[in-house]
């Protein structure tokens, strides 16, 4: 059986993955000869090419969107929006990253409003019940409560914030990956990053 883990191991700081991660660098991506097929036959409109292109990378967008939304009712309608937008947009991808990354782009592009008109609208509420439903309430021993108190404890982070913890520690991407995906320098990546740690760090001790 699965042992639990402290909800702050899940958020523990580790300053020696921080100072190596701008150094660190994955081989480009490159689109196999199958990717480039299916590719090909969605750039023409081609309804079963589009299909495989949906079904290949669509638990990817939702799962992101899971990570960074919560339990929500919308996001069968933003993974639309997404692969949507992301076929009008097939002419313009020039195979210099992974698919991957090209729809991490897109579904960042697609969220990045309406986390921030969430975040502002439900930061009184969500500190609220935060308190007066008891931190020590939450904390459970099993790996699902655990894992569901971290999901809650992401929901409090500044937008920006979250979305580079969630790429780093929840997709395993690079900071230089990260740095293509939302455009913007490392830097400030990594002092994103650092920012993210040190707010769940102190939610997780009650710091907030």
């Amino acid at each position: 059986m699965d042992q639990a883990l402290p909800i702050a191991d899940l958020f523990a700081t580790d300053a020696t993955a921080e100072a190596a991660a701008p150094d660190e660098a994955r081989a480009p991506g490159y689109l196999t000869t199958e990717e480039q097929l299916v590719l090909a036959g969605a750039r023409a409109g081609n309804p079963r090419a589009l299909r495989q292109f949906y079904e290949a990378h669509q638990s990817q967008v939702r799962g992101h969107l899971y990570r960074l939304l919560g339990p929500d009712s919308e996001i069968d309608d933003i993974v639309q929006t997404v692969f949507a937008r992301a076929f009008a947009a097939l002419g313009t991808f020039k195979g210099n990253s992974a698919l991957s990354t090209w729809l991490y782009r897109i579904t960042t592009n697609t969220t990045h409003n309406l986390l921030r008109q969430r975040f502002r609208r439900n930061r009184v509420k969500s500190a609220f019940q935060w308190w007066t439903d008891g931190r020590d309430a939450h904390l459970q021993t099993g790996r699902v409560d655990v894992r569901g108190e971290a999901e809650r404890l992401l929901q409090r982070l500044a937008p920006d914030l979250r979305e580079v913890f969630v790429f780093y520690h929840y997709e395993g991407l690079t900071l230089q990956e990260i740095s293509q995906i939302l455009d913007k320098p490392v830097s400030t990546v990594g002092d994103r990053l650092t920012r993210a740690r040190k707010r769940l760090h102190d939610l997780v001790n009650g710091e907030a």
